[in-house]
């Protein structure tokens, strides 16, 4: 296949004999690498670990709604990445398709199908990630008649492999889950209603969105979207990475992978968590609860195809064998322990290797080399800006951090490998040499934003009995936190100093005219504080108010963040609470910046320091 996707022609067959001695000859490894499959107990446990303990953070909460939807949608459906997300950028790169089974490539072109879900032609939109268009919300009248009408979904899935030569969309549905951590419905609702996407002025709250009733003779009301909102991604990239005056680009297979990576390394799963666990996943409940005809179609193979059999079945045999032969009762519940990835999950296993074992390792000879080459061109200097080496000392010093980088995760993945090998024998021999066993306590994760915390509790509780009306109030409470949260954002706590909270007084004499936080904050700040920080409502207190270790990283900060791809000579609003409530305007970036050292105390970089970014 790599052959046929680099020459755009099959290898000869008497080639690729002749290439298979070399396995023998250069004793090359041949042996065929593990396929975990997911399963539902390991979705719950990915869920709550995303919700309850993950301490990574993101440009909004937002992308924390969209992930866990992510999530749902790829293990409910049994579809492919590139279905979701934009993968187009970055083809090469990519390896989410390794044990792909059929024989089509990804297409990057853009869709250029029939009509959408909406029934609009429209023009052809840019991304094949999943859009607004995709997707149909209805309220379906209960079948029975005297129940409340619930909301279902539609979600189309058009861009699977090979759309482009043989097109063959999918249809999913989706109804109403009592666990709202497990409810799709609930999740998306929360999204289209933060990025005010119904095209009905009146579905604001989610109150409005689940309570609707069909009316008339029609079994269903759809809940249509905004005739601009049909060809905008529901999954959209990281701000901080986003093309200027771009908000709404897809999200990239790229971060969702590292994110995805990331969450299964921290949860303590030995094996790599990729897309494909939650597709082996949902083909083998499938294949033992449907046709072999249902089977292909959910994941869009061709019809009598052994694709399944040879590329998604689950390795692991869920048949007690050993009982059948015996003929004994069968171990259900062990049989299911064993045959899914969380068998071998450790919350204990490190993420990361840790500094002091990095640092007894010797150094490495390409990071050394790059080293004396860029001291050897500064020459003892500090500042290379406009020297003739400039350009030479960057390039090292970015080869040296993405040499470091690299070296770093493979010492990581080693070291961690190491951990599953050895920590069963160590429990072992400390068993057997009359040790206590060493209590685990999982560390406290404090939430920053406080609807967070509200949604864990609400979410992560596992709640057996309850009526149908119950059910769905709670729904509507965790649609009315997410929705909260995708306005918030969390800042990574090693960049900020813990600040106590301004006692409130018994009784208070302020104006309702007045902003609280204004007048808690004096006009002239901390010099290592970020004025554009100090403003942002979607921030908590103490993340407003903290302040950098020292003015050099808070100038990186502005200048990293707030500043990049701004038009020094456009006008500028003043972030301050004082200034932003009285409207002040600057004229352009450089008397934004005299006004906030000569009013505020803060100094910002001058532009001669400033490095054009390309």
């Amino acid at each position: 296949m790599l052959f046929n996707r680099e020459n755009g022609r099959h290898m000869d067959t008497n080639d690729g004999k002749e290439v298979l001695k070399y396995i023998d000859t250069f004793g090359l490894d041949n042996t065929v690498k593990s396929k975990p499959v997911l399963g539902v107990d390991d979705l719950l446990l990915l869920l709550n670990y995303h919700w309850a303990r993950d301490t990574s953070t993101f440009s909004t909460e937002r992308h924390r709604v969209q992930f866990a939807l992510i999530l749902l949608l790829l293990f409910g459906t049994g579809c492919r990445p590139a279905e979701l997300v934009d993968a187009k950028k970055k083809r090469k790169d990519t390896d989410f398709d390794n044990d792909n089974p059929d024989n089509d490539d990804l297409e990057d072109d853009a869709f250029e199908g029939n009509a959408t879900m909406s029934g609009v032609h429209e023009n052809i939109r840019q991304f094949d990630a999943i859009c607004y268009e995709d997707v149909r919300l209805l309220v379906v009248r209960s079948p029975s008649g005297g129940e409340r009408d619930g909301l279902a979904m539609e979600v189309k899935m058009a861009h699977h492999k090979g759309h482009k030569r043989r097109p063959k969309p999918t249809i999913f549905f989706f109804t109403e889950v009592d666990d709202p951590i497990f409810c799709p419905i609930t999740h998306l609702v929360s999204l289209a209603l933060a990025d005010s996407a119904f095209e009905a002025q009146s579905l604001t709250t989610p109150e409005r969105v689940f309570e609707h009733k069909v009316w008339g003779p029609v079994l269903c009301t759809p809940l249509r979207w905004k005739q601009e909102m049909l060809k905008m991604p529901i999954f959209r990239r990281d701000e901080r990475i986003a093309d200027e005056g771009s908000p709404e680009t897809a999200l990239p297979y790229s971060q969702f992978r590292d994110c995805l990576n990331r969450l299964g390394r921290a949860a303590g799963f030995k094996e790599i968590l990729t897309s494909y666990c939650f597709r082996r996943g949902t083909a083998n409940v499938v294949d033992r609860t449907a046709t072999d005809a249902v089977r292909d179609q959910v994941m869009r193979h061709n019809p009598n195809s052994a694709v399944y059999n040879g590329s998604y079945i689950n390795e692991r045999v869920r048949f007690d064998v050993q009982s059948a032969v015996l003929e004994r009762p069968s171990a259900d519940g062990v049989l299911r322990m064993l045959t899914y990835m969380s068998l071998m999950r450790d919350p204990r296993a490190p993420v990361h290797v840790p500094d002091d074992v990095l640092a007894a390792l010797p150094p490495d000879p390409d990071i050394t080399a790059f080293e004396q080459q860029r001291e050897q061109l500064k020459a003892g200097t500090y500042r290379v800006q406009g020297t003739g080496v400039e350009a030479e000392v960057r390039r090292l010093t970015v080869a040296i951090g993405s040499a470091r980088s690299k070296r770093r995760n493979i010492i990581s993945e080693e070291y961690r490998a190491d951990y599953f090998r050895r920590r069963p024998t160590e429990d072992i021999e400390r068993q057997n040499n009359g040790q206590e066993e060493e209590e685990y306590i999982e560390p406290v994760v404090e939430h920053q934003i406080p609807q967070r915390s509200l949604l864990v509790d609400l979410i992560c509780t596992r709640v057996t009995d309850i009526t149908l009306q119950d059910a769905v109030q709670r729904r509507i409470q965790t649609a009315n936190l997410m929705l909260t949260l995708c306005g918030c954002r969390e800042v990574p706590r090693r960049y900020r100093l813990r600040v106590a909270l301004p006692i409130q007084p018994l009784v208070k004499e302020e104006s309702p005219d007045t902003d609280p936080f204004s007048c808690a904050l004096p006009l002239v700040c901390n010099k290592a504080q970020c004025v554009f920080c100090l403003g942002d409502e979607s921030k908590s207190y103490e993340e407003r108010i903290g302040s950098f270790c020292r003015p050099a990283k808070m100038m990186d900060h502005v200048e990293r963040v707030h500043l990049k791809g701004k038009d020094p000579d456009a006008r500028i609003e003043c972030c301050h609470p004082t200034c932003k409530s009285e409207g002040l305007i600057l004229e352009h970036l450089e008397h934004f910046k005299g006004h906030v050292q000569t009013v505020h105390g803060i100094t910002l970089r001058e532009p001669r320091f400033v490095r054009l970014t390309r």
